[in-house]
This record gives C-alpha cells, structure tokens and sequence, in this order.
C-alpha cells in the first residue's frame, strides 16, 4: 500500500505549528492519528489479500471511463446516470473505498448479508440511520455509504488524497495533491498510480464480472495527463458548467464542511480564497489536457445540456466514445432522465460573498470560457 511520507509530516507540522487554529490538538491531530491507524489497518489486509486471492493481480484494468471535471460541474449527476448502465459499468461504493481490501469487502457483505437476514428489523432501523448521516453536506452534495462514490477517499488514508483539505484547511500547502499534482517526482505519481490501479483490480476481482471502470472524481483533474498514461486505453468524459456557478457552489460546500469541524471564520476565509486560485488553474489545466488528446478518447458534456436532456446528452456521450447502448439501459435512461429533469438545485451562492466579483473571473477565466462556448456551439451546428 503506498503511503505518502512526504504530505505526513508536512501535514503533521502545519498542525503541530499552527497557533491561531483552536481546534488542532482536539480534533485536528486525533483525525491524523485515526487516518493513520485507518491506512495501517488496510494496509494490513492488502498484504492478506496477496496470500489469500493472488488471482487479482492479473485482473486486466480494460478501457476504464474517467467522469472528470471541476467540483459543481454535475458530475455526481452523470456518473449516477451511467451507473444505471450496469451490465457495462462498475464502480466504488463509498464503503468500498473506506475498506478497499478483497477479505475486507467480502467479510462486510457476508456479515451483513447473515445480519438482515437473521434480524430484518434491526437492519431496516441501520438503512434509515445511514441515510441520515451527513446531514447538511448532504443536502448539498448526494452522497451515502452505500452509493458510488469518488476513487480519490482510495488515497485518504495514505495521505495522498485533496480531499485532506476538507478537514486540514491547508490549501496551499497540500496543492501538491491537486493542482500541482504534476510537479511531483515521476516515481512518487508512478507508485501512486500503480496503488489505484491494485485498489480497481480488487474491486473487478470481487464484482466485476467482465464490466468496465467507471470512475467519477473532480480530484482527478490535476491526474488526467498522469492517467491518460497509466491507462492508455482509457476515456475521459469531462463536465463544464460556469465557474460562475460552481466556485461559489464549491466554496459553499467546504465552508459548510470547516464549520462542521470548528475552523474559525478566518480560516474558512482564507481557505475559500485560495482554493477560488486552485479552481481557476483546474479549468485551465483540463482545458490544456483536453486538447492534447485524442477526438474518441475525451467527450465534453455542457452541464446545461445535461440537466435540460440528460438522456441525450447521455447518448451523445456514447455515441462519441463509441460505446453500444442496450434497450434496457436506454429504457431506464429515459425514466431517469425524465425524473431527474424535473429537478432543480435550490441552491444559489453569489461569488461575491468569497471577495471576487463575475467581471473578475471573466477577466482571469476568458479563454476557458471562450473555448467552451466554442465548442458548445460548434456541438450544437453539428446537430
């Protein structure tokens, strides 16, 4: 299992130096602590895995799709489209991704499998409590222990993941998992790819049954040249939506998340303005990415188009990756689609309230938008 020394330590002396954060010897070191005995306990059942199941290591990693794009973008909700694609599609549950091992994930499913059916009641009471978990995050973001989730809770526990940053409010010094993910040593984005690579082999070699990857993760931006090597044979399916809309959506979502851990007003504030920077270089980083690959290998989904036709939107999709798309897939689609077209975010956040004005973000983001709208245009003429 790999583990990142470098981000630990890092880590640990912002924490252990920061005297203006109230919080970092109550809950900020015992969360390092947990994450780090969490990463020793996977780790422990990775090596089991090498005794007991060999046979995952020659799992082929075939053609796997990358749902990729900046936080906000609806990436949840197309990944939860595709999803319904299941005779083609796997991915990661979000408790698959907190016990990635083979003996892990099958000791859970066989002892709740024996669990609802010896006491149903009691299961039925654990469904409705974990459906109420997360409360206000999940009001703004869908997510559930038993739901797909993102690949990058994989490098949580070996701190190697961004999404430390939900919990360490470290943005800057921590871009080196995110925005600045290229400019690390070769070997670390190497072994650090090959460790993904061991966790997706696990999870076909459980319940893949000859399906396909189908990976969602607005912390992959940074990773697409890195991945675009690691798996040569992969597509990316990348989501744009304004960054008028989701910078403030984003930085809406952490400010909710840092308060529910005890940061201070100014923490959260300083936090939201650099990752409004980090958000900017995300777009401009796949925007460079995208139009190095290749026409099949990358399709460009306009979040706008999405929530107005989810189910041709899907299907173009498709069409341009070159996948076949099966009657009861297209059947649910359409019921799907339909559903999920009658829903709209009753969310709305104003840039302003994080100090940067829509003329700004404009200014900075000029050429990104310009080449999306281009590109959405040129979409449309083609139709």
């Amino acid at each position: 299992m790999y583990f990142d020394f470098y981000t630990f330590f890092r880590l640990l002396r912002l924490v252990v130096t920061d005297k203006d954060n109230p919080k970092r010897f109550t809950l900020q070191l015992p969360l390092m602590i947990i994450y780090l005995v969490w990463g020793m306990f996977n780790a422990f059942f990775f090596l089991l895995d090498f005794i007991f199941f060999p046979g995952f290591r020659k799992k082929p990693v075939d053609n796997p799709i990358f749902i990729i794009g900046n936080a906000r973008s609806g990436t949840t909700f197309f990944h939860r489209l595709m999803c319904g694609d299941e005779n083609r599609f796997i991915s990661f549950d979000l408790w698959e991704l907190l016990l990635p091992s083979i003996i892990q994930q099958k000791t859970v499913r066989l002892f709740f499998r024996c669990y609802g059916a010896l006491f149903p009641k009691s299961m039925q009471k654990l469904v409705e409590w974990e459906k109420g978990l997360l409360g206000d995050i999940r009001k703004i973001r869908p997510m559930g222990l038993c739901e797909p989730d993102e690949d990058e809770f994989l490098f949580s526990f070996s701190f190697s993941s961004a999404m430390l940053t939900a919990f360490f409010p470290y943005l800057k010094e921590l871009w080196h998992l995110s925005v600045e993910f290229e400019q690390r040593p070769l070997n670390t984005r190497r072994r650090l790819l090959n460790f993904y690579r061991s966790c997706v082999r696990r999870l076909l070699y459980v319940r893949g049954n000859q399906r396909t990857l189908l990976s969602k993760n607005p912390a992959f931006v940074g990773k697409m040249r890195d991945l675009a090597r690691e798996f040569p044979d992969a597509k990316f399916v990348y989501l744009y939506r304004n960054p008028m809309e989701t910078i403030p959506s984003i930085c809406k979502l952490f400010e909710v998340t840092w308060q529910n851990v005890g940061l201070t007003e100014q923490q959260i504030e300083r936090g939201c303005q650099v990752f409004i920077q980090g958000c900017m270089r995300d777009y401009e980083y796949a925007l460079a990415v995208i139009n190095e690959l290749p026409a099949e290998r990358c399709a460009i989904v306009d979040y706008e188009n999405l929530v107005n036709d989810p189910g041709n939107t899907v299907a173009t999709v498709y069409h341009q990756l070159g996948l076949s798309m099966s009657e009861s897939y297209e059947a649910k689609l359409l019921q799907e689609g339909a559903r999920q077209k009658r829903f709209r975010s009753a969310n709305a956040y104003s840039l302003e309230e994080y100090g940067i004005s829509e003329a700004q973000l404009a200014e900075k983001l000029s050429s990104v938008i310009h080449n999306f709208s281009t590109n959405k245009q040129q979409a449309a003429q083609a139709k």
